[in-house]
């Protein structure tokens, strides 16, 4: 069975984020073959000690943030801080932001995609915003449900590629050895000569 590991990245108490992560679960599981889980913050500080196992257990990944200050809150950073460079491998991920104001669309989208390359992972070319508002009502519009729908789909997808492939390079972090400061390892590809 594959696994849709969802991740709540929000430090206050599950709201309309955690709808949206419902919905994404549920059409998720509509898929043969396919579970969902959810991983959560213990306290805004605190996530569960085998966090990272739960990532490098997951088929894919879909990291749900809010909006806070045109960033991705502390919280969410927090998880990142204890995950190792591997974590992620060649996982898909689906990047799911919501807030207030549409002119924050791509605010925390820009720095998780930017953090997610830093671990190599495999990330979802569209990812999506929501307006909190869009959240509100119960139960939840159809073209919202259609569009969670879709951002799972990416994820379903992309993980029909061969378990391992790496789509482009090895990260600069993953080329470092563990905490040892070396500097990355040079090309191995021989047609390529070194500049000067």
């Amino acid at each position: 069975m594959k696994t849709l590991l969802t991740i709540y990245g929000s430090p206050t108490p599950p709201g309309k984020l955690a709808r949206a992560l419902d919905a994404a679960e549920e059409h998720a599981t509509g898929h043969p073959g396919w579970r969902a889980v959810r991983l959560s913050p213990l306290t805004p500080t605190v996530w569960p000690e085998d966090a990272a196992e739960q990532v490098a257990a997951a088929s894919g990944v879909l990291v749900a943030s809010p909006v806070f200050r045109a960033s991705f809150p502390a919280t969410l950073k927090l998880l990142f801080d204890q995950l190792p460079v591997a974590a992620f491998g060649t996982r898909p991920v689906a990047i799911l932001t919501v807030a207030a104001a549409p002119e924050h669309a791509l605010a925390a989208e820009r720095h998780l995609r930017d953090v997610l390359a830093w671990f190599g992972a495999l990330t979802a070319p569209h990812p999506l915003f929501l307006a909190d508002r869009l959240l509100s009502g119960a139960p939840l519009d159809a073209d919202v449900r259609a569009d969670l729908g879709a951002l799972v789909d990416q994820v379903v997808s992309l993980t029909a590629l061969p378990e391992g492939t790496r789509l482009g390079p090895t990260p600069l972090a993953a080329r470092r050895g563990p905490r040892t400061g070396r500097p990355p390892h040079p090309h191995t590809d021989s047609r390529k000569e070194p500049t000067t």
